[in-house]
């Protein structure tokens, strides 16, 4: 898992090689992480932040990407489910009235666009100017970027998968190429190095955490990959969390001057004294499980987040007394 130093370019391991290479013990890399976090606290203020994803539709999708449970191709999705624009829309206000400071609307590959900026436009109605509006769709070029930024989004997540154009139906200059635009039409990015498993090495984590650094996305961190059963690779498993906690502070030590906000995915308490500063609570349709949930994904639900975050020492967001629990 994580690959030896054996895997990396020379002789002479830098921090991150360090923090990565898995024959290297916890506690002599004990002093990076708390490097990690030094710098996080001081880049966000002491701050903790909380992602709130709605997922609105699980519509099967053609372009079968080897851990999505979304792929038509692999058929593990219990039921086809696509939200209302009033049940999109409630949920958002739920989220905002319960502290999270980003609202992001997650769809399929192939959702459209002038659908999306409608359901953009009243979602932001309901939450105001003050909260990060996010985008998870499928390839845009500038154009497209640019509409939704003036349907209300104020931030994309987008990133070049781990091993994408082998594990993925997509390659990575269409990846790089959305990014670009993203980034062009005056919308923040979010990239996270993903879906990691047991399998990628070094090199292939270290080249993503710079590239977050490389194109200046606001925000960074690492989401591991959930095994999905029917899916090509779930055999493989999912990284530990002591390994998950060394490659976001990697991310961190490679990006050490920006992306304030610092992701671990799935939620993982313990990442939040090794650099990261935000939680994501999910619901409704996800590509890591089989089936919609009706509350927070796996019970992790933003008071949760909330707690978390507080007992790591970060200041949060407060809740608003319309606040009824998500």
């Amino acid at each position: 898992m994580g690959g030896t130093a054996a895997q990396t370019e020379g002789v002479e391991q830098n921090s991150s090689e360090m923090l990565l290479d898995t024959s290297v013990s916890d506690r002599r890399v004990g002093h990076l992480l708390e490097r990690a976090d030094a710098l996080s606290r001081k880049l966000a203020g002491e701050r903790g932040f909380i992602w709130a994803t709605i997922g609105i539709d699980s519509t099967p999708c053609t372009m079968g990407c080897s851990f999505c449970s979304h792929g038509a191709q692999w058929q593990v999705y219990a039921n086809e489910i696509e939200l209302s624009v009033d049940e999109v829309v409630e949920l958002a206000g739920k989220a905002a009235a319960g502290g999270a400071d980003f609202i992001t609307l997650r769809t399929t590959q192939y959702y459209g666009t002038e659908r999306l900026i409608k359901l953009a436009g009243l979602v932001r109605d309901r939450i105001g100017n003050d909260l990060h509006l996010v985008a998870n769709t499928g390839e845009c070029d500038l154009d497209r970027a640019k509409a939704l930024r003036d349907a209300g989004f104020s931030m994309a997540y987008h990133t070049v998968r781990l091993r994408e154009g082998v594990d993925t139906g997509q390659s990575v200059a269409a990846r790089l190429k959305t990014i670009e635009a993203i980034c062009a039409a005056g919308l923040e990015l979010q990239y996270l190095i993903e879906p990691l498993g047991p399998e990628h090495t070094v090199r292939e984590v270290l080249n993503e955490a710079r590239r977050a650094a490389e194109v200046g996305a606001s925000g960074t961190g690492v989401m591991a990959r959930v095994p999905v059963m029917g899916t090509p690779l779930a055999h493989l498993g999912q990284v530990s969390e002591p390994y998950l906690r060394r490659v976001a502070a990697a991310a961190r030590l490679e990006y050490p001057d920006g992306g304030k906000y610092l992701c671990v995915h799935p939620p993982t308490p313990s990442a939040l004294y090794c650099g990261c500063n935000t939680m994501v609570v999910e619901q409704a349709a996800n590509p890591r499980d089989t089936s919609s949930s009706i509350g927070a994904w796996r019970g992790f639900d933003l008071a949760t987040a909330r707690v978390a975050l507080q007992k790591a020492g970060l200041k949060v967001r407060p809740v608003t007394k319309e606040f009824v629990g998500i």
